[in-house]
């Protein structure tokens, strides 16, 4: 039972590796809200956190590993590194963003 759960091959996914890759998200959303001060909502910070951390994490399954040790640990450095890669690009791009808009005059 236990071995489904986490089951990590490139045919099964079990739930328990999908709950590491959302919380993978939910930790990196709260850092970088964190570091950023407010400047963004958390829930923007937190949907792109989730969905890059388990798109990293399931693109890392499809492309590297063999044995399922592998492609866990894996998915899970897939994960972490996609996710920040991913909130740096949007903070970069809100940061500009909002350096363009300038005061209303």
């Amino acid at each position: 039972m236990m071995t489904q759960l986490m089951n990590v091959s490139t045919d099964h996914i079990g739930w328990l590796v999908w709950m590491v890759w959302i919380l993978i998200g939910v930790f990196a959303s709260m850092v970088a809200q964190r570091y950023t001060g407010g400047r963004r909502t958390f829930l923007f910070d937190l949907v792109i956190g989730v969905v890059a951390s388990v798109l990293g994490g399931y693109l890392s399954t499809r492309f590297l590993g063999d044995t399922p040790v592998q492609l866990f640990l894996l998915s899970v450095l897939g994960a972490v590194f996609f996710v920040a890669a991913v909130l740096w690009v949007t903070g970069s791009l809100t940061a500009r963003f909002r350096k363009d808009e300038g005061p209303d005059e």
